[in-house]
């Protein structure tokens, strides 16, 4: 399953003491990959989650760019 966070909602999103808190979208999360457009947000949101207590996190170097390059499969989902 895959989300989209923006970046500056991320601590919100997953605080569950936070008004923002995405309880529905995100569920029990047991395993992160996170990754933006080059890799560097992505990197820095890795370390903010990781400083919050999250375990099992991971950046995906190089973003998205890198991961379409190293041939991983796209999913583009209709907009609706």
């Amino acid at each position: 399953k895959s989300l989209h966070m923006p970046r500056g909602m991320l601590e919100f999103w997953l605080d569950p003491e936070s008004s923002y808190y995405q309880e529905k979208k995100i569920g029990e999360i047991k395993n992160m990959v996170l990754f933006c457009a080059l890799g560097f947000r992505s990197a820095l949101a890795t370390k903010a989650l990781t400083e919050m207590g999250f375990k099992n996190i991971a950046n995906a170097e190089g973003g998205f760019d890198a991961l379409k390059n190293a041939g991983v499969e796209i999913v583009v989902k209709d907009k609706k």
